[in-house]
């Protein structure tokens, strides 16, 4: 279990630090770790449930919850105990939601969490800007492994996004169908793909809450509670569990491997209301069964079911009842029983011989009574009724009406295989709902009539539409048209139509694939006017009169929508020689157009279109008004006049697309993208970026993030700058975010070399002294390196800390500042009181960068760095407090004198 425990001992005089108190701190926490590890489980306590967000594709959220884990921690230098820690997930928790956009569909995504604490709150009052709080949270993490230690990471669920087919709707009203990758409720187990559990819950451990006998107790008194206890007196050597409640109430399913016992009634319930029903799945209810084990506690006697009602005269039991004496199902109320036919009994039933009290009018099916016995004795059919056709015999030779007729029997001299309708001098077949309708009608003359009573002349007379070769390829024939071609590809309709069309129309079928189609094999002569409603196709070509007259080319019908004036033509004819022109033509109106649909392609200058619109050369739009120019290399378009604009695919000078604008504002050319505009790739601005909303670039820690300057814009390498905004790594993740406003990579430390003589001669009277020259190399920090530059006339304010870079690692000839140094910087120092330029109102105090030693201003003697003149002020701080102890000294030294 680890070391001892130990904590403080509190009394008035007790002198106590951090770490007394960071030992209380660790009792309390060693003690609730016991507690969780040695009387609960490991795992999750409740809640934690993984859920899809809703209105995103990839993103889940885990509900609020506490879960334990189980960790081995050094208690001591030796020594290693176990102990239970509590994870908490809090509404708002900062890990939530989980983006899992990372993965591919099918990939297995665990999703965990384990116990994490972190510093927080710096405070720089309380905590000399320290964090004056530990943050005890539960940390959730994604991964496709699952994690090696899961009582130290506990499983949550397994993720599985998967891909669904989407729709969706562009501007001119077209769909677009794509895949997208997708987590919703389906995509989220409890379980691994070899179907193992992978949620482990926590509960007691081992045998310390083993109880013989629970007592839910709901007040003061203790008699007549309900308890679960083991039973007191057990026949077998299994065990036995007594509930001994009034009544125990199952909300959910309940499972019962061995025998069921009720010794009260055993009542079935629906949604809290008595049901007369009990259902019972893929089981024979058993009642009175002779036990095979142990026979002696069953004896063979009869058995069954009973209605109960009070047993009285007029509430009288029913029941059903299996006779073991008689060996046959008996059933009635009370003791008045009386046997079920069955079988070979129920066949006897039909004369009575078996039962006399049953006798049978009806024979019913599932549908219910499809033969009936009437009062009359007539047999009464409910249904359809079937006659196999073996025992069609017709009792007698009567033509005049219904008759079977068969092999040897004719009917009018020929051999009918089967029965055989006649009228003496005609008939009739009808329907009867809603009243008498004929349906099928003849006379003596041989005459049929459909859907008519008398017959004409004609050998069939049918009152409506009819339809031929219905079960292959339909031909309706109606007198007024109904679409009929229009509702399948192979039906076709011939119709005699005098109300709509006023014409015979042969409409043919749409089984070619394209529009519905009549064909005539021969030769077809119209005496009066060809009149084509619908397309016309030619297998050969349509020769048409050449010229520019109203009556030569292709002229199509005038004023087809109303009005007058309006026409439409195809003519080709010569301009000048043979300058020809194929003109097509449309008129008078402004709104009359002209448009041309095509399948595939339409070249201009082209055979072989690749393209809906495949122009060769140059092509200009609104030449009247504001033209553009689609050029494949820059011809300067736009300088003719200031309404041109030019599109064009240079790959000679500029080798690019270039989108160049008209001048019509007055100004340059100018382009305008009035929507959200994506670019893939970089974006290069040669002039002015104005942006009238904010500017977001993307967050992270990375080249492509955040605000990126062009490197070594003169010349050089590795010269960069940048504005980032991340999740700080360094200071524990999460919501720690970083603003970093960087540059690099040249430092302005400089080097100079001269050359001086070094005499080494002892007289300095001597002429030509001797000695020699050396070259001497200098250090200095100057003007030159990358800066990084903060101008705010308002001032610039921290609300946290501030700190320089000050590391050893990027110093050298390190040594103490010495007496004299500091004092002579000290005392060039002169403080000043001033105001800022337009600024009168306010006060400050501080240096003149121009007035102050080199050492303390910049190089261009603007600023100065606070830095140096507190290492100053510091080394001064301690040669007074040296000072000030000599004098201490002395004090005392003389005190005791």
């Amino acid at each position: 279990m680890g070391k001892e425990l130990k904590r403080m001992n509190y009394f008035d005089g007790l002198l106590l630090k951090a770490e007394d108190y960071g030992q209380d701190k660790d009792y309390i926490r060693r003690l609730q770790g016991f507690h969780n590890r040695y009387l609960h489980t490991w795992g999750i306590i409740c809640g934690l449930e993984v859920r899809p967000v809703i209105d995103s594709s990839m993103e889940v959220l885990v509900t609020e919850g506490a879960a334990l884990d189980l960790v081995d921690e050094k208690s001591g230098a030796d020594v290693k105990e176990s102990t239970s820690r509590q994870i908490l997930i809090y509404e708002g928790h900062p890990d939530n939601p989980l983006d899992l956009s990372e993965y591919d569909a099918g990939d297995n995504i665990y999703i965990s969490v384990s116990y994490c604490e972190t510093g927080a709150d710096r405070d720089n009052e309380k905590g000399q800007g320290e964090e004056i709080h530990i943050w005890e949270r539960g940390q959730l993490s994604h991964s496709s492994t699952k994690p090696a230690d899961i009582k130290k990471n506990v499983l949550l669920a397994r993720v599985v996004p998967k891909i669904v087919r989407k729709e969706t709707e562009n501007s001119d009203g077209s769909s677009i169908v794509y895949d997208e990758v997708i987590i919703d409720s389906t995509c989220i187990f409890d379980t691994d793909t070899d179907g193992t559990p992978l949620r482990v819950y926590a509960g007691p451990y081992a045998r310390v809450l083993e109880l013989k006998k629970f007592i839910f107790k709901f007040g003061d008194k203790i008699d007549g509670v309900p308890f679960v206890n083991a039973a007191e007196q057990v026949t077998s050597s299994e065990s036995q569990l007594d509930m001994v409640s009034k009544m125990v109430n199952f909300s959910g399913e309940v499972e019962i491997d061995k025998d069921l016992w009720f010794q009260g009634q055993l009542v079935s319930k629906k949604d809290g209301k008595p049901t007369p029903e009990f259902e019972t799945e893929e089981n024979i209810l058993q009642v009175n069964s002779i036990n095979v084990d142990k026979p002696e506690l069953w004896t063979k006697r009869d058995g069954g079911l009973e209605v109960f009602r009070g047993g009285s005269a007029d509430e009288p039991d029913a029941r059903i009842v299996w006779s073991d004496e008689e060996e046959r199902w008996l059933a009635g109320t009370g003791l008045d029983l009386s046997p079920i036919a069955h079988g070979a009994d129920w066949d006897k039933m039909i004369n009575k011989s078996f039962a006399d009290k049953h006798g049978h009018s009806r024979l019913f099916s599932s549908k219910g009574a499809v033969l009936e016995v009437e009062s009359s004795g007539a047999v009464s059919s409910k249904a359809g009724l079937s006659i196999p056709q073996k025992i069609l015999i017709s009792p007698g030779n009567s033509i005049e009406a219904l008759a079977w007729y068969g092999k040897g029997r004719t009917y009018s001299g020929m051999e009918v295989d089967g029965p055989a309708l006649s009228g003496f001098k005609g008939g009739l077949l009808g329907t009867a709902e809603n009243g008498q309708k004929a349906v099928l009608s003849w006379n003596s003359n041989k005459n049929v009539g459909i859907g008519t009573v008398n017959p004409g002349a004609d050998m069939l007379d049918v009152a409506g539409s009819v339809r031929l070769l219905s079960k292959s390829n339909p031909v309706r024939f109606t007198s007024e048209w109904t679409a009929f071609p229009d509702l399948t590809t192979n039906q076709a309709e011939i119709c005699n139509d005098t109300t709509y069309h006023k014409a015979l129309m042969i409409v043919g079928n749409q089984s070619a694939g394209q529009g519905r189609k009549v064909a005539i094999w021969d030769r077809l002569d119209v005496a009066g006017l060809l009149y084509v409603n619908g397309s016309m196709q030619l297998s050969q070509a349509l020769n048409v009169t050449a010229g520019s007259g109203s009556n030569n080319g292709i002229v199509f019908p005038n004023d087809p929508g109303g009005g007058s004036g309006d026409s439409a033509w195809i003519k080709y004819y010569p301009r000048s020689g043979e300058a020809c022109t194929l003109e097509i033509g449309v008129s008078n109106n402004a709104d009359d157009n002209i448009s041309i649909i095509s399948a595939g392609g339409t070249g201009i200058g082209t055979t072989a279109p690749n393209d809906s619109l495949d122009s060769y050369g140059y092509t200009r739009i609104m030449s009247n008004s504001n033209p553009l120019r689609f050029t494949s290399v820059w011809s300067g378009f736009t300088e003719l006049s200031s309404k041109n604009a030019e599109i064009s695919n240079d790959t000679g000078t500029y080798k690019t697309l270039m989108i160049v604008g008209n001048r019509s504002a007055g100004q340059e050319r100018k382009v305008s993208v009035w929507d959200r505009l994506d670019v893939n790739g970089s974006l290069k601005v040669t002039g002015n970026l104005a942006a009238k909303g904010a500017i977001i670039p993307g967050v992270g820690n990375c080249d492509v993030k955040g605000l990126m300057w062009p490197r070594d814009p003169y010349g050089g390498s590795g010269d960069a700058a940048w504005i980032r905004y991340y999740s700080d790594a360094l200071r524990g993740g999460g919501e720690n975010m970083t603003l970093e406003i960087g540059i690099a990579n040249d430092t302005n430390l400089q080097s100079y070399t001269t050359t001086e003589f070094v005499s080494t001669c002892p007289y300095s009277w001597v002429k030509n002294p001797c000695g020699y020259y050396r070259t001497i190399s200098y250090t200095y920090y100057g003007t030159g390196g990358d800066r990084l530059r903060l101008y705010a006339s308002g001032g610039t304010y921290v609300d946290g800390n501030l700190y320089y870079t000050s590391t050893r690692e990027y110093k050298e000839n390190i040594k103490e500042l010495s007496k004299s140094s500091a004092q002579s910087a000290l005392n060039n120092l002169q403080p000043v009181e001033f105001n800022f330029k337009g600024d009168s109102r306010r006060t400050t105090m501080g240096f003149i960068a121009e007035e102050v030693p080199e050492v303390f201003a910049a190089s261009d003697k603007k600023a100065v760095s606070p830095v140096e003149i507190l290492a100053v002020l510091v080394s001064e701080v301690k040669e007074q407090e040296k000072i000030l102890n000599k004098l201490k000294k002395k004090v005392a030294a003389l005190k005791g004198s």
